[in-house]
């Protein structure tokens, strides 16, 4: 079953990435010209599934519970399917229809939504939610974002690469599913003071989670431009300096691939205990380094090396503790939503707060720091919850 979740990620990855990748070749497909306002209309409408992608995150979990996991993961992948031929469908018979454009990458987001909460819900219905396994989850996530960018250097027209993530989804149709999430409704009463008492406990804990979330993604965001600040002082500019910042980050997200998909489940299996402090140390590590010789090639890729670890293995740790705090498959999805709405809307902050240092010429470095900081004291402080939440539970019982 999870392999065919897997595909729906990547197939979720290569829509997020392949039109943006596009982006000249779709100007010249619509028909618009290459003024400053068609250009930023025609990448706002391709960019509307980010609005749906952000609105949805968080609603599916009730949909799984109206009508189990099985019929939510269709109801969203016959959704995403109709609403990408609807899109190649636009494109070939009115590609100057700039609006109706928005309108269906609108649909597209909001119903590939629920491809990573359902998955990590499902995941965690099985008992399976470990760091190691949630990690190499979104490694499918990562290597769809890269082959969208990858796609469009083959010889075929748009609507053609835009049937890769059409064709990916289609197996998760037929798989084997479970029927309903939700409990009946004697057992759900029978839960319900148990869930009362906890209810307080278990939203501060989920609050810190999705604090984690939008730090670690506000991170990754504002490191972006700061390589990219890199690059341009160190003299690379115009076409040649966008060729080098590609360069850099196909060869961050391939790392990123390699830690998610074999080194952070290899540590998670063989060395549960030691995987937080091997992901903190990283950090540190890394942020230190980034710090005191960042301005250097070497200090910058040994900085790389190990941020990129603890970037790759702390969302994998704080969604299963999210994850193990819920018992139903239902309260799963939606508190998986809830986090990938936070990890949005972190990289959403990060790029503002980004551009507003680069705009008063502040350094990034201060801001990265002040990012860091945060994230190891909101780990840490998770770290001390989980910890005395486990002890309550066993003294419990």
């Amino acid at each position: 079953m999870m392999p065919v979740l897997t595909l729906a990620l990547i197939s979720l990855g290569i829509n997020q990435t392949v039109l943006l990748s596009a982006i000249p070749t779709l100007i010249e497909w619509v028909g618009q010209s290459d003024s400053a306002a068609s250009v930023g209309l025609l990448v706002a409408m391709v960019n509307m599934n980010l609005v749906s992608y952000w609105l949805g995150a968080g609603w599916w979990g009730g949909v799984a519970e109206k009508l189990g996991f099985g019929r939510a993961i269709r109801l969203a992948s016959c959704g995403y399917i109709v609403a990408n031929l609807s899109f190649i469908c636009l494109l070939l018979l009115a590609p100057g229809n700039i609006w109706l454009i928005g309108v269906c990458r609108f649909a597209i987001g909001g119903f590939s939504s629920a491809f990573l909460p359902l998955s990590q819900a499902q995941l965690a219905a099985q008992g399976k939610a470990t760091p190691g396994a949630l990690s190499a989850l979104s490694g499918g996530l990562t290597i769809g974002r890269l082959a969208g960018p990858a796609l469009v250097l083959l010889p075929v027209s748009i609507p053609v690469i835009l049937l890769v993530p059409i064709v990916l989804v289609v197996p998760v149709l037929f798989m084997a599913l479970p029927g309903q999430c939700h409990a009946s409704g004697q057992s759900a009463q029978l839960a319900r003071p148990s869930e009362e008492t906890k209810a307080r406990g278990q939203s501060g804990y989920a609050r810190v989670v999705y604090s984690a979330a939008l730090l670690t993604t506000g991170f990754v965001a504002v490191f972006q431009l700061y390589v990219l600040q890199f690059i341009t002082s160190h003299g690379y500019e115009g076409e040649e300096g966008s060729k080098v910042y590609a360069l850099m980050m196909l060869a961050t997200s391939v790392l990123l691939v390699v830690y998610q998909l074999r080194v952070i489940p290899k540590i998670s299996r063989s060395y549960s205990s030691a995987l937080l402090p091997v992901l903190l140390l990283s950090l540190v590590i890394g942020w230190i380094i980034l710090v005191t010789g960042g301005a250097n090639w070497w200090g910058l890729f040994f900085a790389v090396v190990g941020l990129l670890l603890a970037v790759a293995g702390l969302p994998a740790w704080y969604t299963s503790r999210l994850l193990e705090r819920e018992s139903e498959p239902a309260r799963q999805a939606k508190s998986s939503g809830y986090l990938t709405r936070s990890h949005t809307t972190g990289h959403m902050v990060g790029t503002g707060l980004a551009s507003l240092f680069l705009h008063q010429q502040w350094s990034l470095s201060v801001l990265i720091s002040a990012l860091v900081l945060l994230l190891l004291f909101t780990v840490l402080k998770l770290r001390k919850n989980t910890e005395s939440g486990t002890c309550s539970f066993m003294q419990s019982n």
